[in-house]
């Protein structure tokens, strides 16, 4: 939604594309998240003890930053497949202010899922909570993945609208130009 340039057709209908798969991976990683929980966690007293992404505020963060990061990008992708955004000064700086915020929302989720193994164990602030529930953090570390992913989507879909597709797909040849054949009133040195 971040618009400076002026972009073609193909250019914009990548980012739009992209800004889709942001919602969608925004979305997936929600779900991962909200799935993440472990029912035993070896290593805890009692043994039976669970361990949930709602244990800890940081992972719960994370699932609410993918929540609202997809419901940017969803109003973001409609107000750009109808063509709202550029219609006015305060249109293009929303748009810019609600891709920030999901940039922001969605990099430090997924650095808050990557950074699990410090948190502790089964609600001890003791490093590493994945030796004891390790399904638990694969499922924390795959939300972390697919937000960063969400992440770099957003990242693309904003450049492909920033820079049009003529300037990085070359429809000319840009081999050597051929020397000019001099003819008649040509100040050509022989």
């Amino acid at each position: 939604m971040a618009g400076g340039g002026k972009s073609d057709g193909s250019s914009d209908a990548a980012s739009l594309a992209l800004r889709i798969a942001t919602v969608a991976l925004s979305v997936a990683s929600a779900a991962m998240m909200a799935s993440a929980s472990q029912r035993s966690c070896t290593g805890c007293s009692p043994a039976t003890s669970k361990v949930s992404y709602s244990d800890y505020s940081s992972l719960s963060y994370c699932l609410v930053a993918n929540v609202i990061s997809a419901a940017l990008q969803a109003v973001a992708a409609w107000l750009t497949a109808r063509g709202k955004v550029d219609e006015s000064k305060a249109a293009k700086s929303l748009s810019e202010l609600v891709d920030t915020a999901a940039q922001v929302l969605l990099y430090s989720s997924s650095a808050l899922s990557f950074s699990v193994d410090d948190f502790g164990t089964c609600g001890r602030r003791v490093a590493g909570v994945c030796k004891g529930s390790g399904e638990f953090c694969q499922r924390v570390h795959a939300s972390g993945a697919v937000s960063m992913a969400a992440a770099v989507a957003l990242a693309a879909s904003n450049y492909l609208k920033d820079v049009p597709a003529s300037t990085w797909i070359k429809f000319k040849s840009d081999g050597p130009k051929a020397k000019p054949v001099c003819g008649r009133g040509c100040h050509c040195h022989h």
